[in-house]
């Protein structure tokens, strides 16, 4: 009986729509007390009419997919991508506008990433908020 090689491949890509369900899950069940977090769902295919109607309510393009209002009333914004995925125009304007604005903004391309910042932002576990 001979030995063969066996060829492994490199795991599937995480999508981001799998990373985004996986930090709600965490946040769901993990999120420190008095932690508020929403998805601002701008996104999706929309007719002209409900695009036109959604602008004059305020949806604002490049919002980071994770809102949160952290222990203490800290804003903090989370933006998330696949492992290739990358920034767009209007992403990089809403990060430069959150820094201005002196709220927290990070990127995270996986699911360990984002659990890691939002560890740090004490926004799981119920641990203090990182200076």
């Amino acid at each position: 009986m001979t030995m063969h090689a066996i060829k492994l491949r490199d795991p599937r890509p995480v999508s981001e729509d799998a990373i985004h369900r996986a930090v709600i899950q965490h946040l769901k069940f993990n999120a420190a007390p008095g932690v508020v977090y929403f998805h601002c769902p701008n996104g999706e295919a929309r007719s002209d009419v409900t695009g036109s109607k959604l602008k004059g309510m305020g949806v604002r393009r490049g919002v980071a997919d994770l809102c949160l209002v952290l222990q203490g009333g800290q804003s903090a914004f989370l933006e998330l991508k696949s492992a290739k995925g990358r920034q767009s125009e209007h992403q990089k304007a809403f990060e430069e506008d959150v820094a201005r604005s002196g709220a927290r903004y990070a990127i995270a391309t996986s699911i360990d990433q984002a659990v890691a910042i939002l560890t740090e932002w004490g926004a799981l576990g119920g641990g203090k908020v990182a200076a």
